[in-house]
């Protein structure tokens, strides 16, 4: 964990269908790893984790509130804890608490590994690798609350984040799930967009987020909006195409229509920051060209992307 990483995250809960969260590193020090949460569905949070929580902490915060504490004691968040992890490995199994609600309700639950080397796609900066991660299948019980579901752990003690997790609890009608699709590891992704538009023509970015089903940019996106548009204006040769694509989730119509309203928000995003509208195009695809399963919430995660395409070439 340092300053400046973020994490990206595609939700679904008994609230309702995809959504995408925004999680980065503001501050570490010696006693504790600082987080600013974010998502489309409108919440901002803090959340100070601490060090020695990090290490062998037991219990685990599945989500974010404004009104819960900044510092939980005894718990972890975006990742389970490096003593849960190693007990896993060697054991198979391992006990953890889930802190599941705003006013930190607990359930007892038990983990037990199914599988030690399985690899899930991430996409790390903005291309597609698999990460080598540890699944287990998860039992939970406290009265009459159960519950039951699956994680995927990455297989790193020093850094065990919560790649996916899938729960059914007994007192919730849908499932909660939740996968990480994007890590940045710091600031700027201008060298390698660069890169790739010189000699590839073509870059997909991931990390441009929408307010939920809207066309309208996050605020937190800002910043690389800004990168995005120096870039193009150090390369005043290039004129490129925005094109928007979207997961299968609603109609064709429905989707068409919403890939070229945000490719047009990127479009007029960047025309704001100083790039000369002669030089930008827009489109949108829908669901029409997927790159990965849509029947999976990662797979979606993927499909859903603002691709930039250079038509100077």
């Amino acid at each position: 964990m340092h300053p400046g990483k973020v994490i990206t995250t595609t939700f679904t809960n008994e609230f309702g269908r995809d959504a995408d969260a925004r999680t980065e590193v503001t501050a570490v020090t010696p006693e504790a790893v600082t987080i600013q949460y974010s998502s489309t569905r409108g919440l901002f949070a803090r959340r100070d984790i601490l060090i020695r929580d990090r290490q062998s902490a037991r219990a685990y915060v599945l989500g974010y509130s404004a009104r819960m504490p900044t510092v939980i004691p005894g718990s972890t968040s975006l990742g389970l804890s490096s003593a849960v992890l190693q007990e896993l490995r060697s054991n198979g199994r391992a006990a953890v608490t889930l802190i599941h609600s705003e006013n930190l309700d607990r359930i007892e639950c038990n983990l037990v590994a199914t599988a030690v080397d399985v690899r899930v796609p991430l996409i790390i900066e903005d291309r597609i690798l698999d990460l080598p991660a540890v699944q287990a299948r998860v039992n939970c019980g406290s009265g009459n609350r159960t519950g039951t579901g699956q994680f995927v752990i990455a297989n790193d003690v020093n850094n065990p984040i919560l790649i996916e997790s899938t729960l059914n609890f007994s007192w919730e009608q849908r499932p909660r799930t939740n996968r990480v699709t994007r890590i940045v590891a710091g600031f700027g992704l201008q060298a390698e967009m660069r890169q790739a538009l010189d000699t590839l023509g073509t870059y997909d970015v991931y990390g441009l987020l929408f307010d939920f089903d809207s066309a309208t940019l996050r605020p937190e996106t800002a910043q690389l909006v800004r990168e995005i548009a120096v870039m193009l204006q150090q390369n005043p040769n290039w004129t490129i195409l925005i094109a928007g694509h979207t997961d299968s989730v609603g109609g064709a119509e429905y989707n068409l229509r919403l890939s070229e309203r945000r490719a047009a928000s990127v479009k007029e995003a960047l025309i704001s920051n100083g790039v000369a509208a002669s030089r930008l195009q827009s489109v949108g695809h829908g669901m029409s060209k997927p790159k990965a399963d849509n029947s999976t919430i990662a797979g979606r995660a993927i499909n859903r992307r603002v691709e930039f395409r250079r038509l100077d070439r």
